[in-house]
């Protein structure tokens, strides 16, 4: 009879957390429920979230011109819509690929054919980054560069000081 009462007692118990673990996943709005449906999505790094607050940093820290600041500005919102082109792009390109899966009869070639041009744009989006970097990099006098240099962080997505403790101390590569 003992037996019998422990075990019960054992599924209620998992019964119990399963419905309060079900109750609080609902309440933190993660990804599925119901919470967040009509709220606006949240940017991703690098889409203006924080960015008018980097660039003042930036601005401070730089000393940057008006002048400066402008091309930066304008360089910002040309690589932005460039990268959502590529990142629909690529969006688009994930959907073929699993439609290619999903049918009965696809062939070696329609999956190596997707994956390479899912790298491609892959490729297409780090180049495009790293051309960014380049074009504000050719607005800073060697005197930002100096300072550039001595904290990558500032250019490198405006992440606290403390990034690469975070990450280990990988830090990114130095530019000459």
């Amino acid at each position: 009879m003992t037996s019998v009462k422990i075990v019960l007692s054992v599924i209620f118990f998992v019964i119990a957390a399963s419905f309060i673990n079900a109750q609080t996943v609902d309440k933190k709005g993660g990804p599925g429920s119901q919470g967040n449906m009509h709220k606006a999505p949240k940017l991703n790094k690098g889409e203006g979230k924080d960015f008018e607050g980097h660039l003042k940093f930036m601005r401070e820290k730089l000393h940057l011109t008006d002048q400066q600041v402008s091309k930066i500005e304008s360089l910002r919102l040309e690589h932005m819509k460039k990268m959502v082109d590529l990142k629909a792009d690529l969006q688009k390109n994930m959907i073929d690929l699993k439609s290619i899966r999903e049918k009965d009869n696809f062939t070696r070639a329609d999956i190596i054919s997707g994956v390479e041009k899912s790298n491609k744009i892959k490729n297409d989006m780090a180049l495009a980054k790293a051309n960014h970097l380049m074009d504000i990099w050719e607005t800073f006098t060697p005197e930002q560069k100096k300072l550039v240099k001595e904290n990558p962080q500032w250019l490198m997505g405006g992440k606290h000081p403390m990034m690469h403790k975070r990450m280990g101390d990988k830090r990114p590569p130095k530019m000459d």
